[in-house]
């Protein structure tokens, strides 16, 4: 079974200038989540999937695609088997679930999501 990118999380250098840009031209109505620099434009009822904007932690614009799967300890074998990093370690998203990032091995950055409504609340590692 394919596991597809559910959420793309867009990095960028200016947050203000970025979250302008979407809501002038594409029509996005940006709204915080879990904190006022992380902001998410979520997709409704049409075709699309939800979109997150934030500051990049380093300065660099980037897009990061976020694939759901069904258990991060399973597929984290899967990735270091593979040839690939988790460059973020897990960490829990209160009523959302866990997530990490990794990087394939020609250093592609992912980000990966477990749903789990029933989360506690956010931790790190």
């Amino acid at each position: 079974m394919t596991l597809p990118v559910t959420y793309v999380e867009i990095n960028s250098p200016d947050l203000d200038r970025s979250a302008t840009f979407f809501a002038d031209v594409f029509n996005w109505t940006l709204r915080p989540f879990v904190d006022p620099g992380y902001l998410v434009a979520p997709a409704g009822d049409g075709p699309g999937i939800d979109t997150g904007l934030m500051t990049s932690a380093d300065g660099s614009p980037r897009s990061i695609p976020i694939i759901r799967v069904p258990s991060l300890d399973r597929v984290r074998t899967s990735v270091e088997r593979a040839g690939g990093t988790v460059v973020v370690e897990p960490f829990t998203i209160s009523g959302i679930g866990r997530g990490c990032y990794i990087i394939d091995p020609a250093g592609v950055l992912i980000g990966l999501h477990e749903y789990d409504p029933q989360a506690p609340p956010s931790t790190s590692g």
